[in-house]
């Protein structure tokens, strides 16, 4: 199946230091299969990450990929009950973290759907924050708003 235009939404909720935060992300990008195994690939909006493309890869609806280049990049491996040192590179410095995820729900078919999931990060095995990734993708339709 080739690549389809597709219109994504991420709300992404996590919690640090007893504080709750939510932002919300609307782009383009492209989905690739569908099912149990897929990716998801956009351009960084945020200021912070301008430029930067990120890749979210699905495997077998139970492992997640997800990849950031630019000028900030990394690779997060997210799978349930595991936990995954992953290497973060920004223009302040590398470090690493471990990533834990609780769930993992997908629900894809060719025309988009629905990922989410939640996960910790730790540094030195201390938690930094729980996250959770809400991703809705719908097919890109011209007489679509994004917003």
């Amino acid at each position: 199946m080739a690549s389809k235009n597709v219109i994504i939404r991420i709300v992404d909720s996590h919690e640090s230091d007893g504080e709750n935060s939510t932002s919300e992300l609307i782009t383009v990008g492209t989905l690739d299969g569908f099912g149990d195994n897929y990716s998801l690939v956009y351009t960084e909006q945020d200021d912070a990450l301008q430029g930067c493309i990120t890749t979210i890869k699905v495997e077998d609806k139970k492992r997640i990929i997800m990849t950031r280049t630019g000028e900030i990049s990394a690779e997060m491996i997210i799978e349930k009950d595991k936990r995954h040192n992953c290497h973060y590179i920004t223009p302040h410095g590398d470090f690493m973290m471990g990533v834990f995820a609780r769930y993992i729900k997908s629900k894809m078919n060719a025309d988009g759907g629905e990922l989410k999931f939640e996960y910790t990060i730790d540094f030195n095995t201390g938690l930094a924050s729980v996250n959770e990734l809400k991703v809705t993708v719908k097919e890109a339709n011209d007489n679509v708003p994004l917003s």
